[in-house]
């Protein structure tokens, strides 16, 4: 039995190649249009002869009935018998009848006999006449079209014009359109080839990329582009930035996992020794105390997988927002509520200030989450004895109003290579590092930008502020 996996694609058979079905598009459309232009160009010239046949075998009618209108038939008929049958380079006949369709004159050229006139025209009835009639012999390869007008009430006379030269010009004509078929068909399977070369190009890099990664796993490898601005220059920078961000989201998923795998061993270390030592005792004190240290580190950890879920929810624009209208200032008076106990133990003082909207259409609990974070955040690292300031504010935005919400402190400065990574999960800043989890910031933007606003960082003259602006409406 073969070894190859169900679900990975067999040798590919050429006509089952979009360059193959590329190029015999290409083709079959050229040879399309060419049937068309020869169809149309063929009916538009053919038509064009034929209109210009019947007008000189209208004005031949024309004249004769005019010669008759002077001359009567006697010297309609002597005109007749003297004539030469050539009008324009063009061979004609003319027949004169009566109203019994009896031939009364017949004149035709000498290598028209075949074609029998004078029997084929009586056998049709006089009323007939009215129409085009196309007189044809089996040995001549062209026919005679014959039009009549009525003298008089007792005469009719007949001219017939050969499809000699228009069937002549018609055949050289299609015999030089093969020719030039021919050359478009050739054509058309060069450039159809060099077009579909062309244009899987820029495909075939991209498939080879993607053979590459599966096989190595080697994330590294871009497609060239060639600078075109095509839309497949377009495919290829989009395929190389996704790459670049696949790159980056698992380097920082690693970097995460492996913060989050050392973060966690400690509280579970904690927990195994305290669970080994109630083991240990026979005293019940001490098997309550180690189910309290159980359960407190339990809850620690279960707070940060929660924090960790909701980030990675916000980060994939999957996380549920019930989004109402509600009171900002309200809000920030019960998370200050909160705080204020934790801000007395360390003697800081918190500062509520500035204008606010009526309404935010935000939800409610992620709103005092990330204000909560912030002010927790600032209550951490703000020196005893200083003050927490909260400011509110309405700005103008590019897609209309914006809260805008500034919390600062008065504590140590941010190093400059810190003030990006801040947001960063689990990083926690060097100077004054408190024993949190390092995901309160990075949850503060991730929600941020879950209700389309924005988050952002910088140092102030003796302290730190950070502001999050989020949309009214």
């Amino acid at each position: 039995m073969s070894s190859r996996s169900a679900k990975e694609p067999g040798p590919k058979r050429p006509f089952q190649t979009l360059y193959f079905r590329f190029a015999l598009t290409f083709f079959f459309t050229m040879a399309l249009a060419a049937g068309i232009l020869f169809g149309g160009t063929f009916i538009t010239l053919y038509r064009s002869l034929q209109q210009e046949d019947q007008v000189y075998t209208q004005r031949k009618l024309l004249a004769y009935w005019a010669r008759f209108q002077s001359e009567e038939i006697e010297g309609l008929t002597e005109t007749l018998r003297n004539e030469t049958l050539i009008y324009d380079e063009r061979p004609f006949f003319v027949r004169l009848a009566n109203s019994r369709n009896e031939t009364l004159f017949l004149g035709y050229p000498e290598h028209w006999g075949p074609f029998d006139i004078q029997a084929q025209l009586e056998a049709y009835d006089i009323n007939e006449f009215q129409e085009t009639i196309t007189i044809e012999a089996e040995e001549l390869d062209f026919s005679i079209e014959t039009a009549s007008i009525a003298l008089d009430n007792r005469h009719i006379i007949q001219v017939g014009m050969s499809t000699e030269r228009r069937d002549s010009f018609l055949r050289l004509y299609q015999r030089n359109y093969l020719f030039f078929l021919l050359f478009v068909l050739l054509f058309a399977l060069a450039a159809g080839l060099f077009i579909a070369s062309r244009a899987v190009v820029p495909l075939r890099r991209l498939s080879l990329a993607l053979n590459s990664i599966i096989r190595t796993g080697d994330l590294s490898a871009r497609i060239p582009v060639r600078e075109s601005g095509d839309e497949l220059d377009e495919l290829g920078n989009l395929f190389n930035q996704l790459l670049e961000r696949i790159q980056g989201l698992i380097a920082r998923m690693r970097e995460t996992l492996d913060t989050v795998a050392h973060d966690l061993r400690t509280p579970l270390t904690r927990l195994r020794g305290s669970a080994e030592l109630a083991l240990q005792s026979s005293d019940a004190d001490r098997h309550g105390e180690a189910l309290s240290d159980a359960l407190e580190e339990s809850d620690r950890i279960l707070t940060q997988l929660n924090a960790l879920m909701d980030i990675s929810e916000a980060d994939s624009g999957i996380l549920k927002l019930h989004k109402q209208p509600i009171d900002p200032r309200e809000q920030l008076e019960r998370v200050i509520e909160i705080y204020t106990f934790l801000a007395e133990e360390r003697d800081i003082r918190i500062e509520l200030s500035g204008s606010f909207p009526t309404a935010v259409e935000a939800d409610p609990v992620r709103l005092q989450q990330i204000c909560g974070n912030l002010l927790d955040n600032a209550v951490k690292y703000s020196y005893p004895e200083k003050t927490v300031r909260l400011r509110g504010s309405e700005k103008s935005g590019e897609n209309g109003r914006l809260f805008v919400l500034e919390v600062e402190n008065r504590g140590p400065q941010l190093a400059e290579d810190e003030i990006d990574r801040i947001w960063d999960r689990l990083y926690r800043a060097r100077e004054n590092r408190s024993p949190g989890l390092g995901l309160g910031l990075s949850l503060v933007r991730a929600v941020a930008e879950a209700h389309n606003g924005t988050a952002a960082v910088e140092n102030i003259d003796g302290g730190v502020r950070f502001t999050i602006a989020l949309p009214l409406h």
